[in-house]
């Protein structure tokens, strides 16, 4: 009769490599090549390391903190958002400060390279900001009722939505005013935007989804209640069908093919754990969990009943972000370890 692996020996399978960082972890993305993955930290610096092999340089970060960074689209470059105000972009292989900008009064909370390189948005409190590659500030966008909680470009990179209390706006770059108010009367602290532009969907801090059908949007409005806690997680299957969620314990995986999911029956997967974070894989079937508790669940929406694998670490699961490729996960942890896993064969 074959012997069970313990946890280390499970975990050591699938490890490429762990590395404890001592720090807080607020952000984390690959490079749109796969070769490495950064994260940013709490106390300002920026680590980027070989995804193979765990080798990695140090950016000096920002002062008081970083927030969030983003890769441009080529790979040569990195820009970060910090809590000293500042928007820095840097070259990766010199590790040098390219530009400087400033981005707020305080904090940037949010920074993100468009899809085509052309662009470059942040966020500071109300004020969205689109600037060039090289540091030139394009347009600025002040319509927003309370703090911008989350943003996402579309594919073209002709338009960004921003969340904020009560409305999701979608900006037409060039143009001042937003082309489009989505209106939900809750404070909205997740976006996410379809693969091909059909649905806006966000999360709500009241335990709530709400989405849109584009472009009708006034007629196409969903509204779906009953989750635990806030939905902080949202995200999208390979080819834009399915939509998972979280709002505490429950996974819930809405149909979106076709008219969308208004009057059908989600699947909800099996789990009695708080879970913190959630990701597909990108180029495979595979839904990943996190939870409060250290745990990393592999599932398949397919089979919603119980998980295919399960992994414990030390600490709650602050990151999980699959590769571009869907060969390789992130993983990143209250306790300062961030990790890379190959994908599992199942």
């Amino acid at each position: 009769m074959p012997s069970l692996k313990s946890e280390e020996e499970k975990t050591q399978s699938i490890e490429r490599w762990a590395f404890d960082v001592s720090d807080f972890v607020s952000h984390v993305a690959w490079s749109h090549n796969d070769l490495f993955v950064a994260v940013s930290l709490a106390s300002g610096s920026i680590k980027i390391f070989n995804s193979k092999d765990g080798s990695y340089k140090t950016l000096s970060g920002h002062e008081f903190g970083t927030m969030e960074i983003s890769w441009s689209p080529d790979n040569s470059k990195l820009a970060s958002a910090g809590q000293d105000g500042k928007i820095k972009i840097w070259d990766v292989e010199t590790q040098k400060t390219l530009k400087t900008l400033q981005g707020g009064v305080q904090w940037v909370e949010h920074i993100s390279w468009s899809p085509n390189g052309d662009f470059i948005a942040s966020s500071a409190g109300k004020i969205l900001r689109i600037w060039s590659p090289n540091g030139n500030l394009i347009q600025e966008y002040k319509d927003h009722p309370s703090t911008i909680t989350a943003m996402q470009w579309n594919s073209a990179s002709t338009e960004i939505a921003t969340a904020s209390y009560g409305k999701v706006l979608i900006f037409l770059i060039g143009i001042s005013n937003p082309q489009k108010v989505l209106l939900y009367p809750s404070s909205l602290i997740s976006l996410s935007w379809h693969l091909n532009g059909k649905w806006i969907v966000a999360g709500t801090q009241e335990g709530s989804i709400c989405g849109w059908q584009l472009p009708n949007v006034d007629e196409s409005r969903i509204n779906i209640q009953g989750y635990e806690t806030k939905v902080t997680q949202l995200s999208w299957n390979k080819n834009g069908e399915n939509l998972a969620t979280v709002g505490g314990r429950s996974i819930v995986i809405w149909d979106f093919s076709g008219r969308g999911p208004e009057g059908r029956k989600p699947k909800v997967l099996g789990n009695d754990k708080r879970v913190t974070q959630l990701s597909y894989q990108n180029c495979g079937d595979l839904l990943t969990s996190g939870t409060k508790d250290g745990s990393i669940i592999f599932w398949r929406h397919t089979e919603p009943k119980k998980p295919i694998l399960v992994f414990e670490v030390d600490s709650e699961i602050t990151h999980l972000r699959w590769s571009n490729d869907g060969s390789s996960l992130a993983i990143c942890s209250d306790d300062g370890v961030v990790r890379a896993w190959k994908s599992p064969r199942v």
